[in-house]
């Protein structure tokens, strides 16, 4: 196989496709969670078929309770998981970038019944306070992923879950998938398999050395 390494030039070429890709099929995504917003048939024939089982095994994985402090990044036009961990019992923050998008979720969720229980925030994912969350879901798209898992991780408390929707077949060209983050340094990882070749990623941030030892010596 010849490994010669790749020019700048296609190296450049190669991360603008994937970017126009990105925002195509981003774009492609959202314009049908925005007809599920507006079609509550839809989106609930959706929720039942694909999406119900796949949350309630990232559930049962994480560990969550109802009450918790659940925080899901990049919740688009039909917050389909804040509306899940709502009806869960969970307390949850739904967070987009779009404003727009946050319009229809609003809408999609007084249609479900949930508004009361998910708040929707405006933001990215690089600027937001985790701290007191128990757990945080990332959707896949959500961007740049390694940046805003690092500050998860740096905010919330040891025992707090962050999870992963996995890409698979050619969406791996395009997004990283979770195992590439899932051996971060004081994080124990979970893998759920889910239907039709799907996986999510459970991490649980775990206290440090220093500290366990110090727990340790305390209670001797």
């Amino acid at each position: 196989m010849n490994n010669q390494p790749i020019s700048t030039e296609a190296a450049y070429a190669f991360g603008t496709a994937k970017l126009s890709f990105d925002k195509i099929f981003l774009n492609f995504i959202k314009r049908l969670e925005t007809i599920g917003s507006a079609w509550p048939f839809f989106a609930r024939a959706y929720y039942r078929l694909f999406y119900k089982k796949m949350l309630q095994s990232e559930i049962k994985a994480s560990g969550i309770k109802p009450g918790m402090q659940v925080m899901h990044v990049g919740c688009g036009p039909l917050p389909m998981t804040a509306m899940g961990l709502a009806g869960f019992g969970a307390r949850v923050t739904a967070v987009d970038q779009d404003a727009g998008t946050l319009g229809w979720a609003g809408r999609a969720l007084e249609k479900s019944g949930t508004k009361d229980r998910v708040s929707l925030v405006a933001g990215c994912g690089t600027n937001l306070d985790f701290t007191g969350f128990d757990a945080v879901w990332l959707s896949l798209h959500v961007r740049p992923m390694g940046p805003v898992l690092n500050r998860v991780m740096e905010h919330v408390s040891p025992g707090s879950r962050i999870v992963f929707r996995d890409p698979r077949d050619y969406l791996c060209s395009y997004y990283p998938g979770a195992d590439n983050f899932s051996d971060k340094c004081g994080c124990k990882s979970l893998r759920v398999k889910q239907m039709l070749g799907k996986k999510s990623v459970v991490l649980i941030k775990e206290m440090p050395a220093e500290k366990n030892t110090q727990e340790l010596e305390k209670r001797t």
